[in-house]
């Protein structure tokens, strides 16, 4: 299994010097499978060793696999590019097999070009087991391993879909014994103990944000691991690799209040609310004090609540299905709580004027009382309702340079789509003016390097020089 390097400058831009490595929990719970199945499987993480072509190079030669798995996801379509080839050039016997949303997209791509021979589409764990185990044949016959598409007689095969996987609680826990997890770090919004890794809670989303991609490999319909086999994790991962953090990476979890009561409760029943704290992200609509309270006392100490954006008709426009008041409302209990908040925004959205994004900026500064915010450059990914709509409208072209795919644009690197009524220069300075307008209140350092301590000296004063050019121009 292979983590790709994606250069950070091409991601975050300036905003690289606050990137670090995070646990990748989608190729760990691959390793988990293929483990469990009893297939040997090694994994070499690029992003920890910077993209070093002699270090991937030699880990092949000694190796010698005869599957390498990449995940592609929009934001490392080039990193996976670049490791394929190597792949390719060092190793030219070893199969490619690509997963995640990007290669489910444009599965037809990265066969006919030759930079995969397999594409898993949606989720891998069995799919993944039945490929290497049908690998291992004499005579191998892919044509029913659901599902998985690949090249015969110069055609692309998609095979039957397979079944999204409803009990959970039967994966193995991610695999990080095999993992270099020394040198995985949680964003600094989302730390606030260490060592912190992620733990999937459910997977699955009901609503119908239309910037959300996980409309394309996951299930409308959610499914959840059950509090005992969450809680068994939680211990697990205290007990086997001192974690003293657990960061939920579901879009929302609680989903339901009896879910997080439950939870809060088997963490206290346990004693890990006092070993332990968690972070999780969930809806400003669902939740209320009673819940909060309880998930406090079982240990959870951050929420991140997805604002989005300050302005009623862009709410609407992108189906949210929350208010306003409501992300002010979910602020102040979460604060009655005693629990730090995250807001999440998106700058840029779909039509947005400058002002409407002014407004976002308002919301964030003046009216929520969050404790940490990160404001994103709306992006048009590939398999959501706006990538679709936009596309249809011909707002924005067809995907050559994914490169524009970023949350953070440059002058150099325009945004892959931008409102009518806003030049590259206009969101480049409301990026850099929500962050400063944010961060750079004397009340907001103090609280930040005093009381919370999630910044160290170095990312403040690194924060501060990538803010003070002005932005006014």
């Amino acid at each position: 299994m292979l983590n790709t390097f994606q250069r950070p400058e091409a991601t975050a831009g300036k905003y690289k010097r606050f990137l670090a490595p995070m646990p990748p929990i989608t190729i760990a719970y691959l390793a988990a499978a293929l483990e469990k199945a009893g297939i040997d499987v090694s994994f070499y993480d690029d992003v920890v060793n910077h993209g070093d072509e002699a270090a991937l190079t030699a880990v092949l030669k000694t190796t010698k696999p005869d599957l390498v798995g990449i995940s592609v996801v929009t934001g490392t379509v080039t990193g996976a590019e670049r490791a394929a080839n190597i792949v390719r050039k060092v190793a030219p016997e070893t199969k490619i097999v690509m997963g995640n949303i990007h290669a489910d997209l444009f599965y037809e791509q990265f066969l006919r070009t030759g930079l995969a021979d397999f594409v898993v589409h949606e989720e891998g764990e069995a799919t993944i087991v039945d490929l290497a185990n049908e690998m291992a044949k004499m005579q191998p016959d892919f044509s029913q391993i659901l599902g998985l598409s690949f090249m015969a007689d110069g055609q692309t095969i998609r095979n039957a879909p397979r079944p999204f996987l409803e009990d959970l609680d039967s994966l193995p826990f991610p695999a990080w014994h095999l993992f270099p997890i020394d040198k995985y770090r949680i964003f600094n919004f989302a730390r606030v103990k260490e060592p912190g890794t992620l733990v999937l809670g459910s997977r699955g989303c009901p609503f119908k944000c239309t910037f959300c991609s996980l409309v394309v490999n996951q299930a409308s319909i959610r499914r959840k691991r059950s509090v005992k086999n969450i809680a068994d994790e939680f211990e697990y991962l205290y007990d086997r690799f001192g974690y003293t953090q657990g960061s939920f990476v579901d879009p929302i979890f609680p989903f339901y209040k009896h879910e997080g009561l439950e939870f809060s409760q088997e963490m206290i029943k346990r004693g890990l609310h006092k070993k332990m704290v968690w972070i999780t992200e969930t809806r400003v609509d669902l939740v209320d004090d009673e819940l909060l309270a309880a998930m406090y006392e079982g240990g959870l100490r951050r929420i991140m609540y997805g604002f989005e954006t300050g302005t009623p008709e862009q709410l609407a426009r992108i189906r949210k299905g929350a208010k306003v008041d409501r992300g002010i409302e979910a602020a102040k209990a979460a604060k009655r709580a005693g629990i730090s908040v995250v807001g999440f925004f998106i700058l840029g959205l779909p039509g947005s004027t400058v002002a409407d994004n002014e407004q976002t900026i308002e919301y964030a500064t003046r009216i929520l009382d969050i404790d940490f915010a990160k404001f994103t450059v709306f992006v048009p990914y590939p398999g959501t309702p706006d990538h679709r709509d936009l596309l249809a409208n011909g707002e924005i072209p067809e995907p050559e340079n994914w490169l524009r795919y970023s949350s953070y644009p440059t002058e150099d690197r325009p945004p892959a789509y931008l409102s009518p009524h806003l030049t590259v220069k206009d969101i480049i300075r409301l990026q850099k003016k929500a962050y400063m307008a944010f961060y750079m209140r004397p009340s907001m350092i103090y609280h930040q390097l005093i009381r919370v301590r999630s910044l160290g000296l170095g990312d403040a004063l690194s924060g501060a020089r990538l803010m003070m050019p002005s932005f006014a121009s």
